[in-house]
């Protein structure tokens, strides 16, 4: 199925989870930034915020490329990021203009955002994303994850299971990037 689904939002809304419940129940393969970033990382020592943010900018080169090629020839995938408006959306419009695309955008109030995220920082997680960092940065505003490509969207509640629930965002997946393969 030659399609993008797009997985956005602010961090520790869930984008993850999400992705690859949609990968899973539309057959498409996940790639997320924060898996090729840890792979980038693996060779080097950690380093600081500034190190990180490189790295940052290694994985959205590699996520542009595999995109490319992946909807380039006619296959389809579920991309998730905390992609930005600065940062994302021109080239989120480019490679949407390759495959019928939607988005999802996931989102709770800051203050469970803050929680999960503060949570996710204690369990720790691989040595690249530096959480401690991005709480001392801390922004409640999550407007610049809300990306805009011309494409359809659907806001979804990740506060405790999803709203709309799993079956509907699949089928707003579905509507948006066309028919739908009969083997699935």
């Amino acid at each position: 199925m030659n399609s993008l689904v797009v997985v956005g939002g602010a961090p520790a809304t869930g984008k993850t989870t999400l992705a690859m419940a949609l990968g899973k129940a539309l057959r498409l393969s996940v790639i997320a930034k924060d898996d090729v970033k840890e792979s980038i990382a693996e060779p080097f020592e950690t380093g600081d915020r500034e190190w990180s943010r490189r790295l940052g900018a290694s994985a959205y080169g590699v996520l542009w490329t595999v995109t490319r090629q992946i909807l380039s020839a006619g296959g389809g995938l579920v991309l998730e990021s905390n992609f930005t408006r600065a940062r994302s959306e021109a080239t989120l419009r480019e490679v949407a203009s390759l495959a019928p695309t939607a988005v999802v955008l996931c989102r709770i109030p800051d203050a469970a955002r803050r929680r999960r995220f503060e949570e996710r920082a204690e369990r720790g997680r691989h040595r690249v994303h530096l959480d401690g960092a991005y709480l001392e940065e801390w922004d409640a505003d999550d407007s610049e994850f809300l990306v805009d490509i011309g494409a359809p969207s659907l806001i979804v509640d990740t506060m405790d299971g999803y709203l709309p629930e799993l079956d509907r965002i699949v089928a707003f997946v579905r509507e948006a990037t066309g028919p739908t393969d009969p083997r699935r």
